[in-house]
């Protein structure tokens, strides 16, 4: 293999350079002459297998030393010996690459052996908590449980609530009947066209559906023909489309975080053809869902304030001094491009949202990935729901919270749910004929015996499917519209089926009350262990309302307290650092044990922190609760080897011990780009962090309380001079004397108010790390920068720079040439495997 020959070659060469390096010293045991043993220096570098390295400054002083040797006459003043030192300094340079390169195909061969070891995967496209107890057999058996009994609801029920709602008002049943009318032109436009399936649309497909593994198909233009003709024939006889008889594979997978999923494995072609039909109904649905929205205010009406008051204002301000739309108009902004039906796509060619880092990159660079993916969601959440805290409390005194989702959602809608909400919303039988047909699918597991029994599903949705994601939007958009309509505004923040609400207590009771009766008609229960509900105020402490949901309200390891700050949950970190700890003694590679740290070990406890880029809404205390949370890993984790990089190295040591140079910082750090190992760090981002967070949120606030005094005292005194801008041209008069009073000028602020939208923002802004800057002379030593960007890679650039020259005479530690790169990507890149 290429892998193997890769490996060949770098034991050859490096054997080759060992040999001559010895044959080097020993001559010089033998040669007192400096100029002698300098040209023998010389001369062995210029003929030794050297691995390329750009370095301007050493390049300059090996063409000095060839001058100085050409000369007839040598200055005998010349300091030979230190010219020496730094010539074999350089061959010793060149000695460390190549043994770190022959240490690097070892690791790779380690990781290639064991690749084949039965273990349970992980899939690193998520990071979730659940309970770390849950083994594999209990989940299965409790998936089964669901998926294999079918429970049959009310259609007739279900469609009596969703009318309570949609058909409560002129305008909401005309808006419906609109949406209605949308879809069948839909249908018909999908019954008419006979070639669903042209280059372009094959290609969204392919790359939505199988990024990771078959993007070479797009190149194949006789493939993709021969794909074009048999799916334009299964859609073109769709009516008759079924599932085989023998079953659809599935797979068990363990998330980061312990979660376990089930995916199905369907066959090439039907996979591709679900994969169009849903993306056309997701993108018709969103567009449906969304202009249905925008005709009942849902998405529009942000500032309930009277032309008449308006217009007092105006005599009082002058005209033009109130914002357009304040903070309400920033909320209704973000709520529709962020959390309003996230999980639909807006365009065909959309990818869908995960949290896979490298497929992100590709996406970003093909234009397919438009909108935050569902970390960045979360942590934008996470961020929004302590701004409004800090604005609940400050603001109005108090401010209610509650968070849920439903239990086991995916695996536990029930079937008739889902067709009584399609019916409603206008899809016809022959669409729903066939959304059944795809619910009901044949499963028979991987990893049971031959002959196992085929089961067809009779409950629940499939995990990762724009169809299923279609069929639980629908659903729940029901039941988002509903709690904006009884609670008069407030909006559901929705992350698939996990939600939260804030407001008024009286408010958040109804909001609750209505999500209790959707979650009853639907068949759905709710989650215990995710819900809860807590007031934040400086003053009241009167019990919460009963009705509320019980238990904390939760982020990762965070839970918020009644003062609206976040704590850290000791407990549950501790037991994660225990799951870390075992998973990472479990590791059959080197490459395996990176992977976990990296993603377990530092993404997933950075993200169930908050996330890297927290907010100034957090204030700088949460870096220091992030660095001390993270001291506690490595205290547990690194407890007998002291520090991250020593227990890399003694399990390098422990792993090759033919490798015996030193195992260096830099190397353990730097990314596998230029010869490292790419472990990660995470204390020095919470450095780069340090200072650039605002010290105490509070402080915000305090100075929008000292920005509406004097704006509300400098109008007073223009209009009581009778210079207030505008006041000569303004034709409305006042019902009663004076300027009107500080409660009035502040009552519609969230509207208005321009200083309650800059604390808005500043307490929502990001603040970005400090990075270094690499000089040009440490670039030139270095021979550039690689290019190695961004705050952490540049920091870790300067951290070890002298090092790297000290050692390596550059910062490439290896020539990544010789090494079989792809081999390195599929490593990093491959899904990790969960020791159970």
């Amino acid at each position: 293999s290429v892998t193997s020959s890769k490996a060949r070659q770098v034991k050859r060469q490096a054997t080759r350079f060992d040999e001559g390096r010895v044959a080097l010293y020993h001559l010089l045991d033998c040669e007192p002459n400096r100029t002698k043993r300098l040209k023998a220096i010389l001369d062995a570098y210029n003929d030794l297998p050297l691995m390329p390295q750009t370095n301007t400054t050493r390049d300059k002083f090996i063409a000095g030393i060839e001058k100085f040797l050409a000369r007839t006459v040598p200055d005998p003043c010349a300091p030979l010996a230190e010219w020496e030192r730094r010539l074999t300094g350089f061959i010793e340079a060149q000695y460390l690459r190549y043994q770190h390169a022959t240490l690097y195909t070892d690791i790779l061969k380690e990781w290639r052996d064991g690749t084949d070891e039965p273990q349970t995967l992980i899939d690193d496209s998520s990071v979730e908590i659940e309970d770390l107890s849950q083994s594999k057999d209990s989940y299965r058996q409790k998936w089964e449980g669901y998926v294999f009994n079918a429970l049959e609801t009310d259609q007739n029920a279900i469609a009596e609530w969703l009318q309570g709602f949609f058909e409560s008002t002129q305008a909401s049943t005309r808006a419906l009947e609109t949406l209605k009318a949308g879809v069948a032109d839909f249908e018909k436009t999908m019954e008419e066209n006979k070639e669903h399936f042209n280059k372009t649309t094959l290609n969204w497909c392919i790359w939505g559906l199988l990024r990771r593994v078959l993007t070479s198909i797009e190149q194949d233009e006789d493939a993709l023909s021969d794909v074009m003709d048999d799916l334009n024939m299964r859609m073109n006889t769709l009516d008759r489309w079924t599932w085989p008889a023998e079953g659809v594979a599935a797979e068990q997978r363990r998330q980061v975080g312990s979660k376990y999923r089930i995916f199905h494995d369907e066959d090439l072609m039907d996979a591709l053809l679900l994969r169009y039909v849903g993306v056309k109904w997701s993108v018709e649905m969103s567009k449906r869902l969304t202009a249905f929205a925008q005709a009942h205010t849902w998405l529009s009406r942000v500032n309930t304030v009277s032309d008449g008051d308006r217009r007092r204002r105006e005599l009082f301000l002058g005209p033009g001094k109130d914002h357009a739309s304040g903070v309400s108009g920033q909320r209704l902004k973000t709520f529709e491009a962020d959390f309003f039906l996230s999980q639909l796509l807006r365009h065909e060619a959309e990818v869908d949202r995960g949290y896979d880092v490298d497929l992100e990159e590709e996406d970003e660079k093909r234009g397919l990935r438009t909108r935050k993916s569902v970390a960045e969601l979360k942590h934008s959440l996470l961020q929004l729901l302590n701004v409004e805290v800090a604005m609940g409390k400050r603001l109005n005194d108090e401010v209610t919270v509650l968070q849920s989702d439903f239990q086991s959602f995916g695996p536990s809608i029930p079937h008739s749910t889902i067709v009584a909400v399609l019916k409603f919303f206008g899809v016809s039988k022959h669409w729903t004929d066939f959304f059944r047909r795809v619910l009901a699918v044949p499963i028979i597991f991987k990893e049971d015996n031959p002959h196992a029994e085929v089961r067809v599903r009779q409950r629940g949705t499939q995990m990762s499917s724009p169809l299923a994601d279609v069929c639980s939007e629908l659903m729940l958009f029901g039941m988002d519209f509903a709690v904006w309509q009884r609670t008069s505004g407030l909006r559901l923040y929705r992350l698939h089926d996990d939600f939260w609400l804030w407001g008024s207590e009286d408010a958040c009771v109804r909001g609750w009350s209505t999500i209790a009766d959707f979650a009853k008609v639907m068949g759905l229960d709710f989650n215990a262990e995710k819900s809860g509900s807590i007031r934040v105020s400086r003053t009241i402490t009167r019990p919460l309302a009963a009705s509320l949901p019980k238990g904390d309200v939760r982020w990762g390891f965070l839970k918020l307290t009644s003062t609206g700050y976040f704590t850290l949950d000791h407990a549950l970190v501790d037991k994660h650092i225990t799951a870390l700890i075992g998973q990472l003694a479990s590791c059959k590679s080197l490459f395996a044990w990176v992977r976990i740290w990296n993603t377990y070990g530092v993404k997933f406890f950075t993200s169930m922190l908050g996330g890297e880029r927290p907010a100034n809404c957090f204030g700088a205390q949460h870096i220091t609760l992030m660095q001390r949370c993270f001291a506690r890993v490595h205290e547990k984790v690194f407890e007998d080897d002291t520090t991250l990089a020593n227990k890399v190295r003694k399990e390098i040591k422990r792993r090759f011990p033919s490798f015996l140079a030193d195992v260096l910082d830099s190397f353990v750090f730097l990314p596998t780009a230029v010869g490292g190992l790419g472990v990660l760090n995470p204390f020095i981002t919470l450095t780069q962090l340090e200072g650039q967070m605002i010290s105490n949120p509070e402080v915000i606030m305090d100075t929008l309380h000292q920005a509406e005094t004097t704006s509300y005292h400098t109008a007073r005194s223009l209009y009581e001079q009778g210079q207030t801008p505008g006041l000569q041209q303004h034709k409305y008069q006042p019902s009663r004397s004076g300027f009107f009073p500080f409660s009035e000028y502040v009552h519609a602020r969230e509207q208005l108010s321009h200083e309650l939208l800059k604390a808005y923002k500043s307490l929502l802004h990001r603040p970005k790390p400090n990075e270094v800057q690499i000089s040009g002379e440490v670039k030139s030593v270095l021979g550039g920068s690689q290019g190695l960007k961004g705050p952490y890679k540049l920091w870790l650039l300067d951290l070890y720079k002298d090092e790297l020259v000290q050692n390596f005479g550059g910062l490439n530690i290896v020539e990544m040439k010789l090494l079989p790169m792809g081999m390195v990507k599929m490593a990093r890149k491959e899904r990790i495997k969960w020791n159970v």
